[in-house]
């Protein structure tokens, strides 16, 4: 299919829960490394980790979990857990499938970015610069650092600016639906993710941009 017969021109993505790798099996790991004491494994030991159990039920949203989490384990912000990931334990960072999804885009000939709430303050400019699969995207907007966040219009209007493609022509995803209402809002194509199965969501993704399955 030729660019100009494609339904879009871009991909877009959030990074927390969708670029990230599932965290659980490095926590041991950053036990070792910060002497702290994490309780609860989620999806890898469900029945013991009440937390999870609780969401699983319906009664804690995933953000709410890993505050909860976080807190638990004696940290002021849940956001301090997760920078002490990308300090601790970098390697690990990112989701081999996610980066597959962005590298075969691209390949492609789509445009692709990310729109994150959180990405600069939690690992840093330098953090970013380091990752290759960071170094090629062709746009990073992290709206805090302009004075908003998903799911206001603003920052997914900056994205499409920064990708230079009209708002209609992005397919974006994100694992909080308010997050994806606020894509569709500005007229983006929206894939909610499952944090704990992201799979479904990027076959999705990829018949809509019209790439092979993984």
């Amino acid at each position: 299919m030729s660019n100009d017969q494609r339904q879009f021109e871009a991909l877009l993505l959030d990074i927390g829960d969708v670029i990230t790798a599932p965290i659980w099996d490095q926590l041991d790991e950053l036990e070792q490394i910060t002497g702290r004491r994490f309780e609860g494994r989620g999806p890898i030991d469900p029945d013991g980790d009440p937390l999870w159990q609780r969401y699983v039920l319906g009664e804690l949203s995933f953000y709410d979990y890993w505050r909860e989490y976080s807190t638990a384990a004696g940290y002021t912000d849940w956001r301090d857990l997760f920078r002490e990931l990308t300090i601790h334990l970098p390697h690990r960072f990112g989701d081999p499938d996610a980066y597959a999804l962005m590298a075969d885009a691209q390949a492609a000939g789509y445009k692709v970015g990310v729109l994150t709430n959180d990405g600069i303050g939690i690992g840093g400019h330098d953090f970013f610069s380091e990752i290759p699969e960071f170094q090629v995207l062709d746009a990073f907007v992290d709206a805090r650092q302009f004075g908003s966040a998903k799911p206001d219009r603003e920052p997914y209007l900056r994205a499409a600016e920064a990708l230079d493609v009209p708002s209609e022509r992005i397919v974006f995803l994100d694992d909080a639906q308010y997050c994806i209402d606020g894509a569709h809002a500005v007229g983006m194509t929206g894939v909610l993710v499952d944090p704990v199965d992201k799979l479904p969501a990027f076959g999705r993704t990829r018949a809509l941009l019209g790439l092979s399955p993984a």
